[in-house]
């Protein structure tokens, strides 16, 4: 608050801009539909911690860059290539896929020896796009569906404008969780997980949740596949009505 002459004027401060960030919700084939892969954030994260989510986090400046370079392949969606970029990084460093091409487009195979070696690059400090050069590669954007847009709403003092992605998990890798920002990666079915959110088995936040209700809906991952391109995606923010109550704008589907 300001004093200003005789009465004293309630002043908000500025509402914090979102950060620009990509999630990937990573599926694989289930003998009932498919299984989701889901990572729970450390307790000592700034942002939901201990909550389970997707593999993600925010754009830095390697993602631009790399975004600028011949180290993608394959992008064509409607949001910025960086996104995209920022979503293979943040699958790679907390879930530990990589969805690589060779630098012609052409397949390209690594060896589970090399993968676990440039990821303990990555996390490391090395950055992905010399990595990349040196091995011949280049990130397969192309192997992303681009899903949906959410932003986290005003009155929230972390905020991101995050961009939502779908990928196949590669039958010739195994995800596992980073163990330093994230912990106890599993591969769920995404009703399963609803269901143990209800009981109180597993804390996922509102967004997650909303997602996996869509994951649930469809039998197998090339129907969420045709759902997913066949969207008109518009962004999502949820509006603080009242304390802890929201409403929605923007995409009438959710």
């Amino acid at each position: 608050m300001t004093k200003r002459g005789s009465y004293v004027e309630n002043v908000k401060p500025a509402p914090m801009l979102p950060r620009p960030a990509a999630t990937v919700m990573l599926l694989r084939p289930d003998p009932s539909g498919f299984a989701v892969y889901m990572l729970r954030r450390s307790a000592r994260s700034r942002f939901v911690p201990d909550a389970y989510v997707f593999p993600g986090g925010a754009v830095d400046a390697s993602d631009r860059a790399l975004a600028a370079s011949a180290g993608v392949r394959g992008w064509s969606g409607p949001v910025a290539p960086e996104l995209a970029v920022a979503a293979l990084r943040e699958m790679f460093e907390e879930a530990g896929i990589l969805l690589v091409t060779a630098r012609d487009g052409s397949a390209a195979a690594v060896e589970a020896e090399t993968l676990a070696e440039l990821r303990a690059e990555l996390l490391g400090g090395a950055t992905l796009a010399d990595m990349l050069e040196r091995h011949g590669l280049a990130l397969d954007a192309g192997a992303l569906t681009y899903y949906s847009n959410w932003v986290t709403p005003v009155s929230e003092p972390i905020r991101f404008d995050a961009h939502f992605f779908i990928a196949r998990a590669p039958e010739d890798q195994i995800a596992a969780a980073d163990a330093i920002e994230v912990h106890d990666g599993i591969w769920i079915r995404p009703a399963e997980a609803l269901a143990r959110a209800e009981r109180g088995d597993m804390t996922i936040i509102f967004p997650t949740v909303k997602h996996l209700e869509r994951l649930a809906a469809q039998p197998d991952i090339d129907a969420m596949l045709a759902h997913a391109r066949g969207r008109f995606v518009k962004p999502i923010m949820p509006v603080e009505r009242e304390k802890g109550v929201f409403m929605f704008g923007g995409d009438d589907e959710w």
